[in-house]
């Protein structure tokens, strides 16, 4: 293999100069630069990661603290992010929690003994007070970690009051949403206390229909969405999550029903699974690609030592309009 000493002899520099050119890190002429790149191509140097990182203080992963990767919202953001990464030179530490605090603590540790350069964390079972003592570059999605890590999140507000007034215009009058049962403090639930209000106040009753909090996978999903209909045969309009959704209609037109006919949709999040549902369905998209380049940005400017912008950065949804919820006459 060759050396950083051989680089410099071939391209007529010092070593210090070729040090400079391979960790970006001070003035090279562009023609020195050339010559030392040229050089480098030649040799097929390859350089010492772990050295040029202990240079920096830095190692170059960032962990991602996820509940579940087998999720699609979880699944989608990981993938952007691994993207987002790749592009600025970061390896990824994928930490799948399971809901558990112990696993969650380890990460967190790993943190605080600079094993890794930073944290993205999309979990919840640690208390805000664990993470606001860790004095490292933390970022939350979706979550409230205290006025010194900055949360990113979409307009979780928007996006509920656009999906009740999706089922109020296509004349819903009895409503089901899918929601957790725990009670937290995390941004999202505010789109569930949107949803309801202007479904309320507009006369139109509302179900909840409460999900473990620690249970995201399929085979959950899929038997929460079956015995819906058992004791809500009823409801003309259903609000929940991409997974929700699919086995909701899925279940549905198994009954007999007819979408939109009998029962209106609407999914949020816009994951690549919702485009599997037929009849298509409504759904409020998640900017998941912006989120994930969002975490990034404010994570790097912190591992840099630069403090957060915002405490609350927030991103807006869309609404993206499927056979779930369509009406006659109604463009």
């Amino acid at each position: 293999m060759a050396t950083i000493q051989e680089v410099a002899k071939l391209a007529g520099v010092g070593v210090a100069t070729v040090s400079r050119v391979i960790n970006d890190t001070g003035y090279v002429k562009e023609e020195t630069r050339e010559r030392i790149e040229n050089a480098i191509r030649e040799l097929d140097y390859t350089p010492n990661a772990v050295a040029r990182n202990l240079y920096r203080n830095k190692n170059g992963i960032i962990a991602v603290i996820i509940p579940e990767i087998d999720h699609p919202f979880f699944s989608a953001f990981v993938n952007e992010l691994e993207e987002i990464f790749a592009e600025h030179k970061y390896r990824m530490m994928l930490c799948n929690t399971w809901f558990k605090e112990n696993y969650e603590y380890q990460y967190l540790k790993m943190l605080k003994e600079k094993l890794v350069d930073g944290i993205v964390v999309a979990s919840h079972t640690l208390d805000i007070e664990q993470y606001a003592a860790v004095e490292r570059p933390v970022v939350a999605l979706d979550r409230d970690l205290g006025d010194m890590i900055p949360c990113v999140r979409s307009d979780h507000e928007a996006g509920g009051r656009m999906a009740a007034e999706e089922l109020l215009a296509a004349g819903c009058r009895k409503v089901a949403q899918f929601r957790n049962e725990e009670n937290t403090s995390a941004p999202f639930v505010i789109r569930h206390d949107t949803f309801e209000k202007v479904l309320r106040d507009r006369g139109v009753e509302v179900v909840n229909v409460y999900t473990r909090w620690n249970s995201l996978g399929y085979e959950y999903n899929k038997n929460l969405c079956k015995d819906f209909f058992a004791r809500h045969g009823d409801i003309d309009g259903v609000f929940g999550t991409d997974l929700i959704a699919l086995n909701i209609e899925k279940e549905a037109l198994k009954s007999g029903k007819r979408i939109p006919e009998d029962l209106k949709i609407v999914s949020y999040d816009g994951t690549d699974i919702i485009e599997m549902a037929y009849p298509t369905i409504t759904v409020i998209e998640q900017p998941i690609k912006e989120l994930a380049r969002e975490c990034f940005k404010q994570l790097e400017m912190r591992i840099e030592g630069k403090g957060p912008e915002k405490k609350v950065i927030t991103l807006p949804v869309k609404l993206k309009r499927g056979m779930s919820t369509e009406v006659k006459g109604k463009v």
